[in-house]
């Protein structure tokens, strides 16, 4: 991975996008939910590599449904 993309990753990590995005879908979404997540992320945070925002996604996924 880039050293550009993974600077992104860590700066995206450190907000509360991928949680936000957790809890507005209450844990749960489909395709659509996760190309418009994409969107909205490289606006912000591009060039950036979206099987690691997965990862960060489902991990934020997990801490919701561990709190329900």
């Amino acid at each position: 991975m880039s050293a550009k993309k993974e600077a992104n990753l860590k700066k995206l990590s450190k907000t509360a996008v991928l949680a936000n995005f957790v809890k507005k879908n209450n844990g749960k979404w489909g395709h659509a939910e996760w190309e418009e997540l994409c969107a909205k992320i490289a606006e912000k945070y591009s060039p950036i590599d979206f099987d690691q925002v997965g990862l960060l996604l489902e991990q934020k996924k997990a801490t919701y449904w561990a709190k329900k």
